[in-house]
């Protein structure tokens, strides 16, 4: 009775808004274990994942992982985060209408840390600020995500661009860029200085929150050393 009890006070909470992460996903647990506390297990998910939306997106196996978590119930989560996916997608389009740095790390963590295939996007700004849209470069990559010189080519020219800020995730990871993230960066950063463009930012979204190259410090580095006008200061243009 204690029990219903309180499984009863929960829903009654979750109906007014005021549930902390942990309780929401306890809620959640209950139809797929009726019988016992879920409190312990809600708990154990977001030690392991972060978030609620990390929960929903982690692949089966690593849902398995963690203890009390069985075929079923990794398939019943499995199943909640690809409805949210699919099914609410027009809302993940709905990117902010203009670039601000710590608003815009904020919006890239709601919308890209559930997601269980890893997918590289680029973000393309006006001088004023102002985002004029969202270009999908890959998605369910298996290893890391790429794009290919000349489809950056061909979004670096369109009319009005001044800016990009390139986003990409690590399912079920940290958020820190491995080797591969970072000759990723000096690649657009290349690009963006031939074509005379800033490179805004590179963030990189994981279960434990999102890396910033420009925030670290790191994209200034990598612009004073990855750029034409650098090269051009070196006196190392055109030669072999």
């Amino acid at each position: 009775m204690e029990h219903a009890g309180h499984r009863k006070r929960l829903i009654e909470k979750l109906g007014m808004g005021s549930l902390p992460e942990h309780e929401v996903l306890e809620a959640l647990l209950f139809n797929a274990v009726p019988r016992i506390n879920t409190n312990d297990l809600a708990h154990r998910l977001l030690a392991r994942f972060g978030t609620v939306p990390a929960v929903l997106g982690a692949p089966l196996r690593q849902l398995k992982e963690v203890e009390g978590v069985g075929d079923s119930l990794a398939s019943y989560l499995r199943c909640i985060g690809t409805f949210c996916e699919r099914y609410y997608a027009e809302y993940r389009d709905r990117f902010p209408k203009t670039y601000e740095q710590s608003e815009f790390s904020a919006y890239v963590y709601r919308e890209y840390a559930y997601l269980q295939d890893e997918v590289l996007d680029c973000f393309l700004v006006e001088r004023s600020g102002k985002i004029l849209q969202r270009r999908r470069f890959s998605a369910n990559a298996q290893d890391f995500a790429t794009v290919k010189p000349e489809d950056m080519t061909a979004v670096l020219g369109i009319r009005g661009v001044a800016g990009v800020v390139l986003v990409h995730n690590h399912p079920g990871a940290r958020s820190t860029p491995s080797q591969a993230d970072n000759e990723l960066t000096k690649q657009i950063q290349w690009m963006c200085s031939f074509h005379n463009l800033l490179f805004c930012d590179h963030i990189v979204c994981g279960y434990d929150g999102v890396y910033s190259y420009y925030q670290d410090g790191k994209l200034g580095d990598i612009s004073r050393t990855c750029s034409i006008r650098q090269l051009l200061a070196e006196g190392n243009y055109g030669k072999d």
